[in-house]
């Protein structure tokens, strides 16, 4: 009986997953939020996983999803789209 492992295949554009790395990194909330095509996302970090979260126009969670690796969030979701890390508007 063959055995099935899941396999994270490389990302399909390295540096963009290296620059959301670096993005949820620097963040304090461990968190960020992208703007994929018009849809607002928002990334975490949940321990040694990644949430991928679509947010609805109130900033709420409509759903999630728990991958092991940004290289397979970025290579399902996000590769060969209109993306960008969103910048939240200063409250002065």
């Amino acid at each position: 009986m063959k055995e099935t492992t899941a396999r994270v295949l490389p990302p399909l554009d390295g540096p963009a997953v290296r620059k959301l790395e670096d993005a949820l990194l620097q963040s304090p909330s461990k968190s960020i939020l992208l703007r994929i095509n018009q849809t607002l996302v928002q990334l975490s970090r949940e321990g040694n996983w990644f949430k991928f979260a679509v947010l609805t126009r109130k900033r709420t969670i409509k759903r999630a999803s728990v991958f092991e690796s940004l290289t397979e969030i970025y290579n399902d979701f996000i590769h060969g789209q209109d993306w960008q890390i969103a910048t939240l508007p200063s409250h002065a």
